[in-house]
């Protein structure tokens, strides 16, 4: 596909989706912002619904919150969703021109989102890394890069079933060094795999759907906010 930037020459240059080009060796300046990342075991594992419910209950609870997708493809659903649920800002990926991330540009794509949206200096940002803890798009770099891992402040994770929670907290734990904070998606939609949870992982487990409000407020709590009211450039 080309673009034509030049008017009145038919001098076509390769098209991207964003002009603003990527800096691979950015520095993380998130400037105290609490962080809630949601990572899933899989796609399709209620990750979304998880952030559009935390970014609402925040939203209700008087917060500025951004929100962001830092893995995946181009596609603008997810952070449209965030957005109609109340998020103030939303970006992602493709905002630097990258239509589908891989574990060589996923590092410096997050690091460069958590740098746009920190500077706008909201009470918290919200954030969700398509795919699965295992996968291509580039989750496991994100995640063994030590300066963002030492900026999130909670970790949610979202599986389909229990044994995929058991699994992803031990994953999460073991080879990342993250403590979740809270399971949630299909695991959690009803009261067996919840107690399973909660016994087996020892983890907090709140269905995003059901339980919204008890999600939200948990994270809240989780990521040192109170009851803090909302910003006067809300």
């Amino acid at each position: 596909m080309l673009d034509f930037p030049y008017l009145g020459q038919r001098v076509g240059v390769p098209a991207r989706v964003s002009a603003e080009p990527l800096q691979t060796d950015v520095p993380l300046t998130i400037q105290g912002v609490p962080v809630v990342a949601i990572a899933g075991t899989c796609m399709n594992s209620g990750k979304t619904a998880a952030a559009c419910a935390i970014v609402s209950r925040f939203r209700h609870n008087g917060l500025v919150v951004d929100a962001f997708k830092s893995t995946g493809v181009a596609l603008r659903r997810d952070i449209l969703a965030m957005e109609d649920s109340g998020a103030r800002h939303v970006a992602m990926f493709s905002d630097f021109g990258i239509v589908a991330t891989t574990s060589k540009n996923a590092p410096a794509l997050t690091r460069s989102l958590l740098n746009e949206l920190g500077e706008q200096k909201p009470d918290a940002i919200v954030f969700e890394l398509g795919d699965g803890l295992l996968g291509a798009y580039g989750v496991e770099a994100i995640l063994r890069d030590k300066e963002i891992c030492a900026s999130l402040t909670a970790m949610v994770l979202c599986a389909n079933d229990p044994v995929g929670a058991w699994g992803g907290a031990k994953l999460l734990r073991e080879e990342f060094g993250i403590e979740p904070t809270v399971i949630s998606g299909p695991a959690t939609d009803n009261q067996v795999g919840i107690d399973i949870i909660r016994d087996r992982a020892h983890v907090a487990a709140l269905n995003a759907m059901t339980h919204a409000a008890e999600l939200g407020d948990l994270l809240q709590s989780a990521i040192g906010l109170g009851s803090r009211t909302a910003k006067a450039s809300a």
